[in-house]
């Protein structure tokens, strides 16, 4: 029984290779977890930042249609001449 757990080179690269795998997914996510929430919270608590954020998102998303439209026009849009 103990030629089996013996250890070998082989079993070592694979402890290694996996603790690093598992420890960079678990510390990725839970970085991405606890910031995400500390961002939110943060946001949430000042509303003059959380206007000028959805201000922000809304002009974003407001030219984003304006240029997917101007692709779908073949850009012959007047408006389009106007903006710019």
């Amino acid at each position: 029984m103990t030629e089996f757990v013996r250890p070998t080179s082989l079993g070592d690269l694979a402890a290694l290779f996996f603790f690093t795998a598992g420890g960079l997914f678990v510390g990725g996510e839970t970085g991405l977890l606890t910031g995400s929430f500390a961002a939110g919270s943060l946001v949430t608590k000042d509303p003059e930042a959380r206007a000028r954020i959805d201000t922000a998102f809304r002009n974003f998303k407001a030219e984003a249609l304006r240029k997917e439209a101007d692709k779908l026009d073949g850009g012959k849009s007047p408006l389009t001449k106007f903006i710019s």
